[in-house]
């Protein structure tokens, strides 16, 4: 299989920042496709509760076009089809 005829997404990787004695727990979404990583941190929602979903949430919100999802040791990834005029920059985010 030729690599150009697969879909070239960008991964955004999900991590559950448990908490501290000053902060709440929290999300972490991060964005490697810059040269510079790019992240924001949310506030985590006990309602919605599984760390996927709220991210996925909130990059919908957003306007991320989500292709499917995966995981590795320490984080979820959630590819998403956003390029050109549709780029999402991670820090614009914002919260549901």
């Amino acid at each position: 299989m030729n690599y150009y005829k697969i879909k070239n997404t960008r991964a955004i990787e999900v991590k559950f920042l448990g908490p501290t004695n000053y902060r709440g727990s929290r999300i972490k979404i991060t964005d490697n496709y810059n040269d510079k990583k790019v992240s924001k941190i949310f506030s985590y929602c006990y309602r919605t509760g599984n760390v996927l979903q709220q991210a996925l949430n909130i990059l919908q919100f957003n306007g991320a076009n989500v292709v499917c999802r995966a995981s590795n040791k320490d984080n979820y990834i959630i590819n998403i089809d956003n390029w050109g005029n549709e780029f999402i920059n991670i820090n614009e985010l914002k919260n549901i």
